[in-house]
């Protein structure tokens, strides 16, 4: 990642954190500094807010581990330092916000699924994917996004793919699923109490992550790094 995009990345962090906490107890939206200055401060980070300053730990680590495998010099001390005085400005600035549990619906994105849970959606949709789709051909009816199916081995919970109604030899433990479940973006069929689909709100939010993969987005978080 450039310097440009790392920059582009850091600025929609501090975006999205400011408009995801801006939302005051009353409901309004809109504050003067006046105003701001009297609201009392967040106490502690915001589940959204903890997700992005694991996805600027990872930039850094990520970078950092590039540089040593190239040879190259980076100074890993001076960007956890700005990145430590941006959360704290950060934290100076933001105010309370509202109780999640209200808000879980409306604020839920890539940022807040644990990694191994994104890759569990990740192949389960790879065929939402435009290149998946150029690569079969060309344009194309949409293949559905795969099913999952749970099942016990040696006395643990595991989750098989199923695709198009064919099971896959390949499965995932539950803590790659179990957050799928509670964040409500997959559902048990209506008559098959083990296998389960994307929700709607599973469906969108994919759909909406194919399309910034597609379009190669800088801001996308990182995949296969925990």
């Amino acid at each position: 990642m450039g310097r440009s995009d790392r920059q582009s990345r850091e600025r929609t962090f501090v975006i999205e954190t400011r408009l995801h906490c801006s939302t005051v107890r009353d409901g309004s939206t809109k504050l003067s500094m006046e105003e701001a200055s009297r609201i009392p401060k967040v106490s502690k980070p915001s589940s959204l807010m903890r997700a992005q300053f694991r996805e600027i730990a990872r930039d850094i680590i990520s970078r950092d581990r590039q540089a040593r495998k190239n040879g190259l010099s980076q100074n890993t001390i001076g960007e956890i330092e700005r990145a430590m005085v941006q959360a704290f400005v950060l934290g100076q600035e933001t105010p309370i916000c509202v109780p999640e549990s209200k808000t879980l619906a409306t604020t839920i994105d890539w940022l807040n699924i644990p990694l191994r849970s994104r890759d569990t959606l990740v192949h389960m949709t790879f065929s939402f994917s435009s290149r998946f789709l150029t690569a079969l051909g060309g344009p194309r009816e949409e293949i559905p996004a795969s099913q999952l199916e749970v099942f016990e081995e040696s006395g643990r919970k595991r989750w098989a793919f199923v695709h198009q109604n064919v099971r896959s030899e390949r499965s995932v433990a539950d803590g790659s699923v179990s957050p799928l479940v509670r964040l409500g973006l997959i559902r048990p069929l209506p008559n098959n109490e083990v296998r389960y689909e994307l929700t709607e709100s599973g469906a969108r939010l994919c759909r909406e992550y194919w399309r910034r993969s597609d379009a190669d987005d800088p801001t996308l978080p990182r995949q296969g790094m925990r």
